[in-house]
């Protein structure tokens, strides 16, 4: 059983199979003890496999984001009923909103040890997102940088100047000599996961209005 309070009801709502790959956007209809309904004024819904584990993305301005686990117990194309809901653990929400994208991030303050001894300093180091959640994210760049390193970083597209703290925990080889850099976030406070957030479900609306 979960608390999800009756206020939620008309929230965005975004379905996403246990991989991640996204299943349906809608609007919660019904909360009830033991289970939700999710519908849609715009859009047939998808059918969506009996039984099938799912997470739930539920958006509200006024009370915030939670993120629900559960299976789908009913899925037609005017609603989709999901039972067995459980609340996601903190580890579990960070990784639930993850989504490609390939908007540009600007970073800051990052200093890069060279073989020399000198320090490459990068002051607005352009670089292209692989993919974002509330835990991290991966670029890619040409430029060597090492594992361990920190440095801040904006994204123009998240129409805010807001600069996130990261280090990079793992680099991995890319197509046509890019370097992919995995990178984690820290010292995030309640506003600029909130931004964030908005940013990621943006990106996901615009990826299902392209799967439509």
């Amino acid at each position: 059983m979960i608390d999800l309070a009756e206020g939620y009801v008309g929230s965005s709502c975004v379905v996403k199979a246990k991989n991640n790959d996204l299943l349906m956007m809608g609007t919660l209809h019904r909360i009830k003890t033991n289970f939700i309904d999710i519908s849609s004024t715009r859009n047939e819904l998808p059918v969506i496999s009996y039984n099938l584990f799912v997470k739930i993305e539920i958006y509200n301005t006024r009370l915030g984001f939670r993120v629900l686990i559960g299976r789908v117990y009913i899925s037609n194309h005017d609603l989709i009923r999901i039972i067995d809901l459980n609340e996601a653990t903190n580890d579990e929400r960070r990784e639930y909103f993850r989504i490609s994208t390939r908007n540009e991030g600007i970073i800051f303050n990052l200093s890069h040890p060279l073989p020399d001894g000198t320090l490459k300093e990068y002051q607005d180091l352009k670089v292209t997102l692989v993919d974002i959640s509330l835990g991290g994210l991966m670029f890619k760049t040409k430029e060597e940088l090492g594992v361990g390193e920190t440095f801040s970083i904006v994204i123009p597209a998240m129409k805010e100047t807001m600069l996130y703290a990261c280090t990079i925990r793992r680099s991995v080889e890319k197509p046509d000599n890019y370097i992919g850099y995995g990178c984690e976030f820290s010292e995030m406070t309640n506003m600029q996961e909130d931004l964030l957030y908005r940013y990621i479900l943006r990106c996901q609306n615009e990826q299902l209005r392209r799967i439509r």
